[in-house]
């Protein structure tokens, strides 16, 4: 009996623990994104008119107009950044970086970490790679945590190249999942498109139980 007792137990905290509510997430032109997704960006001539070429995540001063932090839940606005460049091939004259109104200069620097202050539970998230030089793309990872919780987007910006969707990926994560069939039923079911990228799956210009298949297939290897 007792450790039928202490099973149930364990089983309970377990349950409880998977219930955890996400108390923050990664957002872009005000849309939620999946963990691990990736916001793609490609190069536009900058607005003063110089000529140069140019890729930001926030294109204005209002912080819903491009990425932010947004805290769902709690009391704890403070936390702790990386922004990771992992792929640079069209060499940006400058790479900035702000969590906030705390701002750094890439330089020499592939991986900066910081702490940043989400006020009013809102943090903008500025990344610009200025002046960029020649066609190519810049790929970083922005990794976040507050408390014992960890979010990641990953940034995509591009000058001249296009990217082809991998087939299945409904989220943008560069990955085909048991999230990318939710998201769907979620698309179908609620009309919840919140996270979705690419929803079309089968390529009919409609959204139906034929993507779903599709990507089940996907996820089979079929």
């Amino acid at each position: 009996m007792v450790k039928k007792l202490l099973s149930t137990a364990t089983l309970l905290l377990m349950s409880m623990s998977a219930l955890v509510a996400q108390t923050f997430e990664f957002r872009y032109h005000g849309e939620s994104l999946a963990d691990g997704a990736t916001v793609t960006i490609a190069a536009e001539e900058d607005e003063w008119g110089f000529g140069d070429m140019c890729c930001y995540t926030n294109p204005s001063s209002d912080p819903y107009n491009g990425l932010i932090l947004q805290v769902l839940s709690g009391n704890n606005n403070q936390g702790s950044a990386t922004m990771t460049i992992d792929e640079n091939t069209f060499n940006p004259s400058r790479i900035l970086w702000c969590m906030g109104s705390s701002c750094m200069m890439f330089g020499n620097n592939t991986s900066i970490t910081k702490p940043f202050n989400a006020e009013n539970g809102v943090c903008q998230v500025q990344f610009d790679a200025e002046a960029i030089q020649s066609e190519g793309h810049l790929l970083a990872t922005l990794t976040a945590t507050i408390g014992s919780e960890t979010r990641t987007v990953k940034i995509k910006f591009t000058n001249g190249e296009q990217d082809e969707p991998v087939p299945g990926d409904v989220n943008g994560d560069g990955e085909v999942t048991a999230s990318d069939v939710t998201l769907l039923y979620n698309v179908l079911l609620n009309d919840d498109y919140t996270g979705v990228v690419n929803a079309d799956q089968n390529g009919d210009g409609d959204i139906t139980a034929g993507d779903v298949t599709t990507v089940y297939n996907i996820l089979l290897g079929n």
